[in-house]
């Protein structure tokens, strides 16, 4: 499955995890995103501007880069998409 997210204001849908399951992001439709890590629940916002995605929250931000295979890496490592 490839997922092409190219367009400036693309939106993401779905969970996201690590391989442990411990550090998830939900992306909600709208800009909206929900980020679990270790059992602690926060949402914040996002934009996707080509293959980078920048998830804001309490005034920090993170940036992904959506791979080729439709993944997400992080700083925490590589997130994929769950069914």
């Amino acid at each position: 499955m490839l997922f092409l997210l190219s367009a400036c204001g693309s939106k993401l849908n779905g969970e996201y995890a690590d391989k442990t399951g411990a550090v998830s992001y939900t992306f909600k439709s709208g800009d909206k995103v929900l980020m679990s890590a270790i059992g602690i629940e926060t949402e914040g916002r996002y934009e996707v501007d080509g293959n980078k995605v920048k998830v804001e929250n309490n005034g920090q931000n993170i940036i992904f880069t959506i791979n080729d295979d439709g993944s997400l890496q992080s700083p925490f490592g590589k997130l994929k998409k769950k069914d």
